[in-house]
């Protein structure tokens, strides 16, 4: 029983130790909030759940991020809403990130990790 409850433990360290992200530091070079004019969709129910009358949607923003590195440029988008929380970037500050297929994952000064979807890679010729 001991025995396989230690293969089982060994087995489930490797398999989360896959998942580590191989991060990188750049810069931010462009920030860009947009907010659509037009808002098509379902409004929300009042809070306490009862039958009132829906409340207008949630404004939607386009938000629009440029990392650079000296080998990469990267342009990233985020569809959110107003309310969700916003990345902390400042133009000509220092970013950690990790970059995985069409998705770029920005680390935090608290270690939370922000999912942002790439919209364009270009390599930077130095």
């Amino acid at each position: 029983m001991t025995l396989a409850l230690t293969i089982c433990l060994a087995t489930t360290t490797l398999w989360t130790a896959g998942k580590a992200r191989s991060w990188q530091t750049g810069t931010w070079r462009d920030v860009h909030v947009a907010i659509p004019k037009v808002v098509f969709g379902v409004g929300r129910r009042p809070v306490d759940g009862g039958a009132g009358p829906l409340s207008a949607p949630a404004r939607m923003e386009v938000r629009t991020y440029v990392i650079e590195t000296d080998e990469l440029r990267l342009e990233l988008k985020e569809n959110a809403s107003s309310d969700f929380r916003r990345i902390d970037a400042r133009v000509g500050q220092p970013v950690t990130f990790a970059l995985e297929k069409n998705a770029v994952y920005i680390k935090e000064a608290e270690g939370v990790e922000h999912r942002l979807s790439v919209t364009r890679k270009v390599a930077r010729k130095r």
